[in-house]
């Protein structure tokens, strides 16, 4: 089994509003359940701090220092107000951990939200700020009729339009250098389970790890595509968030949750009596218990938890 696909897979399937962020409390994921819940595209959330974009600003101090003393705990929940695209307060509570290795990233996820309050005009969102670095999250929008399909109508990085000279060429010939639409284009997908439809794929080019790709109809003959590009770290902390949430609710030993992990990598009982230098029957007693605890008659009914 490919973890890092798995993992990629996990901030889109859970269901759960998640927000992935780096130790200045920047956004680098937000799933389709938390862009959804606040009514924003992607690209208004990645590359800004969750502080400039997500809070109140009379709340900006007092949460930036919440989240900077979750890097010296092991997790925290947290209450406070959102602010959706329309100006309106949505008050949520997140439970958000520090995870991975270092570099480490902060892993929120909401889990409850109760009815937004309507915002005074002063604290509405300013306009995003002019993104720095140099991220490789797009998005832009295409036509889909048939003679012109894939034909960019406008196109956008981190927010921000891009040069016009981009407008009236092809997506896959600007963007994957072919000649034809690429064949895992979300669009063309054979009866997708339902819109926004995403796929994970391997970057492309130079860039390591893997691309989120979503695709939304907009109208009649036009589509929205965004495209993240997600880090091996950030799936890394992605899959330890997930088993360590898993092991919490299961209330699961240290050793069960060690043994949890690697079988969710797809590890062997051998495999993990070697790396955990433990016999293998201790490792099958360790998953037996384990599987009792989360409902699971067999690994394969385990792996299927994680989606």
């Amino acid at each position: 089994m490919d973890w890092s696909l798995t993992a990629s897979l996990l901030a889109e399937r859970d269901g759960r509003p998640i927000v992935v962020m780096d130790r200045r409390g920047r956004i680098e994921l937000a799933n389709a359940a938390f862009t959804s819940l606040l009514g924003r595209p992607r690209e208004e959330l990645l590359g800004r701090r969750w502080t400039e974009v997500c809070t109140p600003r009379e709340h900006a101090r007092e949460v930036g220092r919440a989240l900077r003393a979750i890097f010296t705990s092991a997790e925290y929940r947290l209450e406070t107000d959102v602010l959706t695209r329309d100006g309106a307060r949505l008050p949520v509570e997140l439970d958000v951990a520090a995870v991975g290795r270092p570099p480490l990233r902060l892993v929120a996820i909401v889990t409850r939200a109760s009815p937004p309050r309507v915002v005074p005009e002063r604290s509405v969102l300013p306009e995003p700020a002019p993104a720095t670095g140099t991220r490789r999250d797009l998005s832009y929008e295409i036509s889909t009729e048939l003679a012109s399909f894939g034909t960019l109508k406008a196109v956008w990085t981190d927010g921000q339009a891009r040069q016009e000279e981009m407008v009236g060429r092809s997506c896959f010939g600007a963007f994957a250098h072919r000649d034809a639409p690429c064949l895992d284009c979300p669009l063309t997908a054979a009866s997708p389970p339902s819109w926004p439809h995403t796929i994970v794929r391997q970057a492309s080019g130079h860039a390591e790890g893997y691309e989120v790709i979503t695709a939304t109809p907009t109208g009649a003959g036009t589509a929205r595509v965004s495209v993240h590009t997600i880090g091996d770290d950030t799936l890394s902390g992605l899959f330890e968030a997930k088993v360590r949430r898993m092991a919490s609710a299961a209330r699961l030993s240290e050793r069960e949750g060690d043994v949890l992990r690697y079988l969710a990598l797809g590890r062997s009982p051998t495999d993990i009596s070697t790396v955990l230098g433990i016999t293998e029957r201790t490792v099958k007693f360790h998953q037996a218990n384990l599987l009792r605890k989360l409902g699971a008659e067999t690994r394969y009914d385990l792996l299927r938890l994680f989606f």
